[in-house]
């Protein structure tokens, strides 16, 4: 990642002090202190500056002179400051606290104006409600422009008459702000630039990407003690296209998020299990697999590229419907988004509700007015979604006290989808059946 983005600029070993990054959640996947050696590493190597100006870092921890709190570019006859915001969902150990945003802001953008700058940008990393909030506060401290990332996909938000932009993931796509001054004032004109086939590609960044590809390839199959080419096996087939790209399986159902969730229910059979809540953010390939192609090993490791060991849990009847409701919640791409089976419901996003929650064979009255003796529901799900270490995905309703003893707990669902996709004799045939019916594209009765 760091040396393709040092090609940025078109030059590699050469630093770029106008190029400047901002940490996001997943720069702290190595969140242990033992991890800071191979952080200083990366920092060594990168040939552009990262802003850390709400990150207070544990002494002797990460240290480069790469890193700074905030900076002043000129151009031409104008000067623009620099200051960045990055989220506090993880919290490595090697970082004493975080700031917030208001109090970042408050300090930053006045400190830059004092220092000269004639335009302020914040760069940050933060969901977007976050983002329209910052741009919200009083005029003094309010940012020019947002350059944001974290939900993955393309958004443009305007505020106060003040612009937030966020690209694609991926480099699916860019955003170009050309700003305007005019004495005093000045005009922003942003333009999101789609990075697709009709965009000339850099063939020295092509040639960089596949070279690293090619080493990666083989390194992880070395690891696995497995011959070089180990990662392109094709495990299986599918008959249609599997949804898997990240603003369809985390926003909808789809076809794939069924095949799983269908495939982990039947595992889990044998102990009761009800239900089964996979968050899409725990499957990252983040494309689709076309129609008649392979599935290979490779797009398996692409998919869950962390642990993705299950649980069996059982709360009561109510649980449910709080967990749906932080399902549907910020409907943007979100990774708590989930996959689903044993169960149906009507999603609303223009209203923000769940409504006719049903689960598999349930009687005709509906999961609010159900009157038999059943109580609870046993929902298989992901461990992250309970684990004391995690932030359980924004569901705090659940919690690793809810367990319940079953054989099959500790399955991989990467494991499981692979044993799936090599048992099968004819092309895998993935569906929707509209087990999530969504109110602005479906029709749901």
């Amino acid at each position: 990642m760091i040396q393709t983005m040092n090609m940025l600029d078109g030059t590699l070993g050469q630093f770029d002090d106008r190029m400047l990054v901002t940490w996001g959640n997943h720069e702290f996947d190595k969140g242990k202190n033992k991890h800071i050696p191979i952080m200083n590493e990366l920092l060594a190597q990168s040939e552009f500056t990262w802003l850390d100006s709400n990150i207070n870092w544990q002494p002797d921890s990460l240290q480069s002179e790469k890193m700074s709190k905030s900076t002043i570019i000129t151009f031409g006859d104008h000067k623009v400051g620099v200051f960045s915001y990055s989220t506090d969902i993880v919290h490595p150990e090697y970082i004493e606290s975080f700031i917030g945003f208001k109090d970042i802001a408050e300090h930053y953008v006045p400190l830059l104006r004092n220092q000269g700058a004639d335009f302020v940008i914040a760069l940050t990393h933060q969901w977007l409600p976050d983002d329209l909030a910052m741009m919200e506060l009083p005029e003094n401290i309010r940012p020019d422009i947002i350059f944001g990332g974290h939900e993955h996909y393309v958004q443009t938000e305007q505020v106060n008459g003040r612009w937030i932009l966020k690209a694609d993931a991926d480099a699916a796509s860019a955003i170009v702000a050309e700003v305007t001054f005019d004495d005093n004032r000045h005009q922003v004109m942003p333009q999101v630039v789609q990075l697709d086939e009709a965009f000339a590609e850099d063939q020295d960044t092509v040639d960089l990407v596949q070279q690293l590809t090619q080493n990666i390839d083989k390194k992880y199959c070395e690891k696995l003690n497995r011959e070089g080419e180990c990662l392109s096996k094709v495990l299986g087939y599918t008959k249609n296209q599997l949804m898997a790209e990240e603003t369809e399986i985390r926003r909808f159902e789809t076809n794939l998020g069924n095949t799983l969730a269908d495939m982990i229910l039947e595992q889990f059979q044998s102990c009761d299990a009800d239900v089964v809540l996979l968050n899409s953010g725990s499957i990252r390939l983040n494309q689709n697999i076309p129609a008649g192609s392979g599935i290979t090993v490779k797009h398996l490791e692409e998919m869950f590229p962390y642990p993705s060991d299950l649980r069996l849990i059982e709360f009561e009847r109510p649980v449910l419907m709080d967990v749906l409701a932080h399902s549907i919640s910020s409907w943007t791409a979100n990774g708590h988004w989930l996959q689903i089976a044993g169960f149906v419901f009507i999603h609303d996003p223009d209203k923000q509700q769940v409504s006719h929650v049903h689960l598999k064979g349930e009687l005709e009255g509906g999961f609010e007015n159900r009157t038999d003796d059943k109580t609870t529901i046993r929902a298989v799900l992901p461990y992250y979604l309970i684990s004391d270490s995690t932030d359980h995905d924004g569901y705090t309703m659940l919690n690793e006290n809810m367990q319940v003893t079953c054989e099959q707990s500790g399955a991989q669902v990467k494991a499981m989808f692979k044993e799936l996709l090599e048992s099968q004799s004819e092309p895998l045939e993935a569906n929707r059946d509209y087990r999530i019916c969504n109110t602005t594209r479906d029709q749901c009765h």
